[in-house]
C-alpha cells in the first residue's frame, strides 16, 4: 500500500500531539518517512527492520542497548492494514510509560492510515466514474470507453436517462463561496449515496451542476425521482433546485442526446416562473425560444404591445397564458379567471383592439403566444 509521505506525517503529528511523545512511522525498508522529530525523517532505523524481517508483535528497545542503528528508547509495533503489513509505528520514551500506550497507538495509526486510504479509494472510483461519464459524453475514444466500461461493470446495453441538476444557493448573511461549495458537495454526496445504489447509474459533477446517468426507459419515473430529491434536498438546505430531464438513450449517441436535451431544459426551466423540473420535448416551442438571446426577445416584446401600457401588457399576459394553458377554452379559461364568458369574450376582443392580433384566430394566435412565452424567460 503506497501512502503519501505527507500523509504519513500528518498522521505521526496527530498521534505524538494526542500522546505527547515523539512517534515514528517506518516503511518496508525500515526507512524513518515520518516524524515528529524532522531530524530523523530519512533515518534508517534497524529495530523496525528487525521488526518486519522476523515477523515480531513488537519490539522493545531500551535505553542501554547499542545493537539497533538509529534507534532510541521505546516500542515498535507492526502497522497491520488489511492482514497486510506496511510498516511500523516507534513510540519513542523511557520503555515503562511508552509499553502501556503500545497497543492503543498502534490501532490509532492503522484506524488513520486506513480512514485516509479508504478515503482516496472512494476519490479514486469517483474519478474513474467522472472519466468514464465524459468519455460517454464528449469523447471518441472507443478503446477508452470501453476500459471504463469493463472496470465499472457497466452495460451499454441498457437505456438510460440523462438528468441534469443546477442549484441556486439562497442568500443569506455569512454565505460565501466557500460555504456554497460544501452545500453543493453534501447535496451531490446525498444524491450519490442514494442513486448509485443501482450499479448502472451514475453521479457526476460538472462545475456547479449535477448530471446523473438513470438506468431507466421511462421519463415519467426520472420525474418522480428527480421531485422526491428535490424535496428533501429544499427541506434540509438552503437552496433553490433546477432540473432537466432528457429522452431516453439507448446508446451511446442516444445517451448524448439525453444529455443536450437535458441541458436545454434545465437552461429553460431556470427561465421559467412555477416550474422547476422540465423533461424535454421537441414539441415545447419554449425550448426553441429560450435559446433567442435576450435583446432580441425584448424586442419581438416590444413589437407586439408598443401600443400597450406596461398595465395593460400585464393584464394581457395573465390571460393570453390561461387561454393558453387551457387550450383555447373558453369555459375553462373564464373558470380559472373567475370571470363570465362574456367578459372573457370582451377580453379577448380587446388584446385583438390593443395589439393587432386575435388570440381567438390560429394565425394572428402564434405571435400572441410567442411573446407571452418570450415574456416569461428571466434576463
Amino acid at each position: 500500500m503506497l501512502i503519501p509521505k505527507k500523509q504519513m506525517q500528518k498522521i505521526a503529528e496527530e498521534v505524538g500531539e494526542t500522546i505527547h511523545k515523539n512517534v515514528n512511522i517506518m516503511d518496508e525498508t525500515g526507512c524513518i518517512i515520518a516524524s515528529t522529530d524532522p531530524e530523523r525523517i530519512g533515518m534508517f532505523h534497524r529495530g523496525a527492520m528487525e521488526l518486519l524481517n522476523h515477523q515480531m508483535e513488537k519490539l522493545i528497545i531500551h535505553r542501554d542497548e547499542k545493537d539497533y542503528q538509529g534507534t532510541r528508547s521505546g516500542i515498535n509495533l507492526p502497522l497491520v492494514i488489511e492482514e497486510q503489513v506496511i510498516g511500523v509505528v516507534g513510540i519513542t520514551g523511557e520503555v515503562e510509560e511508552v509499553q502501556l500506550l503500545g497497543t492503543v497507538i498502534k490501532k490509532m495509526t492503522e484506524i488513520l492510515i486506513l480512514d485516509w486510504y479508504k478515503s482516496n479509494q472512494k476519490k479514486a472510483l469517483e474519478d474513474m466514474k467522472r472519466s468514464f461519464a465524459i468519455e460517454l459524453l464528449f469523447g471518441d475514444d472507443e478503446k477508452r470507453l470501453e476500459f471504463g466500461r469493463e472496470l465499472l461493470g457497466i452495460n451499454m446495453n441498457l437505456s438510460r436517462i440523462v438528468a441534469v441538476l443546477d442549484f441556486v444557493v439562497k442568500e443569506r448573511k455569512g454565505v460565501n463561496d466557500n460555504k456554497s461549495q460544501d452545500l453543493f458537495e453534501k447535496i451531490t454526496n446525498m444524491l450519490r449515496k442514494e442513486i448509485e445504489q443501482n450499479q448502472q447509474q451514475l453521479v457526476m459533477t460538472m462545475g456547479m451542476k449535477i448530471v446523473i446517468f438513470y438506468q431507466m426507459q421511462n421519463t415519467n419515473e426520472v420525474y418522480k425521482s428527480i421531485n422526491t430529491a428535490k424535496n428533501k434536498i429544499e427541506l434540509l438546505y438552503s437552496c433553490k433546485f433546477y432540473c432537466g430531464i432528457g429522452t431516453t438513450g439507448d446508446d451511446k449517441a442516444g445517451i448524448q442526446r439525453s444529455y443536450r436535451e437535458a441541458e436545454s431544459a434545465c437552461n429553460l426551466v431556470k427561465q421559467l416562473t412555477g416550474e422547476t423540473i422540465k423533461v424535454y420535448s421537441n414539441s415545447d416551442l419554449r425550448m426553441l425560444l429560450v435559446n433567442i438571446p435576450y435583446k432580441k426577445r425584448l424586442t419581438y416584446i416590444n413589437t407586439i404591445f408598443k401600443d400597450c401600457e406596461q398595465e395593460q401588457v400585464e393584464n394581457v399576459l395573465q390571460c393570453l397564458r390561461c387561454y393558453i394553458n387551457n387550450n383555447g377554452s373558453i369555459s375553462k379559461t373564464s373558470d380559472e379567471l373567475f370571470i363570465h364568458k362574456n367578459t372573457l369574450q370582451y377580453r379577448l376582443t380587446r388584446i385583438k383592439a390593443l395589439t393587432g392580433y386575435d388570440p381567438r384566430t390560429l394565425a394572428e394566435a402564434i405571435p400572441l403566444m410567442i411573446a407571452a412565452y418570450m415574456a416569461e424567460f428571466k434576463e
